[in-house]
């Protein structure tokens, strides 16, 4: 009887313990993003043939279209298609005005800043006196800066090139961020390997 007893009261503790609700703190999960699958760098030398003034070398896994404009002004996109982006590049001939120039990408780069875009903007300098290459790379950093990355160069005598990275979409930066990375190593490629016709 005491065993009965015994068990039973056991058995209602138990019982009684398996009711009671227990409280489960939900915490959140960290933001994910999809991963994206990035190619092995390889590039191409631009057809030395073209009337480009310029030549570089750029990713095998881009195209390439350009057009000339008035005053020998020329406009070139390398597009990637299954990165969605692409680099403007716009190439301009110098007529005594390479400060004004500078100075105007300087302010479009100031531009992420005054409105609120950027939350830092990192400066490298190029200089290559043996093939006359001197300019600027800009990285820009915050989520919605609509060109993460840009850079000018120039002979400082007869040639100017810009060239600025762009999404084909509104650009979320912090997802994008492997992509920018990738996209970096081709411009210091176009950089390192461009050269002017004339030089």
């Amino acid at each position: 009887m005491a065993k009965t007893k015994y068990f039973l009261l056991v058995f209602a503790a138990i019982l009684l313990f398996s009711c009671i609700k227990k409280e489960v703190n939900h915490v959140p999960k960290p933001k994910g993003y999809f991963r994206i699958e990035l190619p092995e760098h390889e590039y191409t030398r631009m057809d030395t043939d073209s009337l480009l003034p310029f030549s570089l070398d750029f990713s095998k896994h881009a195209t390439i279209d350009y057009a000339q404009k008035e005053d020998g002004l020329y406009w070139l996109d390398i597009n990637y298609p299954t990165l969605n982006a692409k680099f403007n590049i716009t190439y301009i001939p110098l007529h005594g005005d390479l400060r004004e120039l500078a100075v105007a990408e300087e302010k479009m780069v100031g531009f992420h800043i005054d409105r609120g875009k950027a939350d830092d903007i990192q400066e490298d300098y190029i200089f290559d006196s043996q093939h006359k290459i001197y300019g600027k790379l800009f990285s820009i950093e915050g989520k919605g800066a609509a060109t993460p990355l840009t850079f000018w160069a120039t002979d400082s005598a007869q040639h100017f090139l810009r060239a600025a990275l762009y999404f084909n979409f509104a650009p979320n930066n912090d997802s994008l961020r492997p992509v920018i990375d990738y996209l970096k190593e081709d411009a210091l490629e176009m950089i390192n390997t461009l050269k002017w016709k004339d030089n």
